[in-house]
């Protein structure tokens, strides 16, 4: 199956006056990347959400926003140090009885003092939470995976089309290469004659062994038969229901390299000239299969 891995996803739920927005945006890599942004409240709840997309997902680079908003509840906890509070009172009294002044202390003199009181939130809320914010994130995943294959299907027929031009290629090159041993030993004859001093001393059954020989080492046969093979399984592979962007790849480098080999085998301009061809639309389909989840 091909899916593509540049995608974005959204989804809002509510329950209970809690507001959960999630976003997620997805481009390719290599592996399974995510990053997740949430409120510096709810950042424990990262690996949750981080479990939920590998369940999902296997390759790229996914960034999810995360929002959180309760209405109507308490979220804010104001926390009192009761033992500095304590510290601090103590600390005006020995003040007071070493200077021998009266000394009048407000309550705004005690929120001056750092630590004294601190903002947190409740526990019990961040707990209710979580079932709303989870059913945002598997939506989002949704419509996330969604897009991925609407574009992954793009991407296939592009890719398929590429495939097909391939096999085109390979066919005439396959002809072309037929024809190689009549035409290297037309010319290593003529090599032959042309250095003689006198054709007639040239013997026909050696210059027919030379000549098979070139020809051996000029044979691309096995090539344009993996070649073939390596459209097939490409093709196939795309066909079935896993994730297919690793084997995709390699498949595309094996293609490249068998191409490369039949280059650098052929005596013929022509055939050389669609190698080049071949060559340049395997490209193509590598740098499209980069983005194949």
């Amino acid at each position: 199956m091909v899916l593509s891995m540049t995608a974005f996803g959204r989804a809002s739920c509510t329950e209970n006056g809690i507001t959960a927005s999630v976003e997620m945006r997805s481009v390719n890599s290599r592996t399974l990347d995510i990053a997740v942004r949430l409120p510096r409240t709810h950042a424990h709840l990262e690996e949750r959400i981080k479990g939920l997309l590998r369940e999902r997902f296997a390759r790229g680079r996914i960034d999810v926003f995360v929002e959180i908003v309760s209405v109507g509840q308490a979220d804010t906890v104001f926390v009192v140090d009761e033992k500095l509070v304590e510290s601090f009172a103590g600390a005006i009294k020995q003040i007071a009885l070493l200077s021998g002044l009266d000394i009048a202390v407000s309550a705004s003199d005690f929120l001056r003092q750092d630590g004294l009181i601190t903002q947190t939130r409740a526990e019990t809320d961040i707990a209710e939470h979580l079932p709303v914010l989870e059913k945002a994130v598997i939506q989002a995943c949704q419509e996330l995976a969604s897009m991925r294959k609407i574009e992954g299907a793009a991407l296939a027929d592009d890719l398929l089309r590429h495939l097909d031009q391939v096999k085109a290629l390979t066919g005439q090159i396959q002809n072309l290469a037929g024809g190689l041993p009549a035409i290297l030993k037309e010319r290593f004859v003529q090599r032959m004659a042309t250095l003689a001093q006198n054709a007639a001393d040239l013997d026909p059954a050696r210059m027919a062994q030379e000549a098979a020989f070139l020809a051996d080492k000029a044979d691309i046969s096995e090539e344009i038969v993996r070649a073939y093979s390596h459209v097939a399984q490409f093709t196939a592979i795309m066909d079935g229901q896993e994730p297919s962007g690793r084997q995709l790849n390699f498949l595309a480098q094996e293609l490249h390299r068998e191409f490369s080999t039949m280059g650098s085998k052929s005596p013929l301009a022509e055939l050389s000239h669609k190698v080049v061809d071949a060559k340049t639309l395997v490209e193509k389909i590598r740098e499209q299969v980069q983005n194949v989840e």
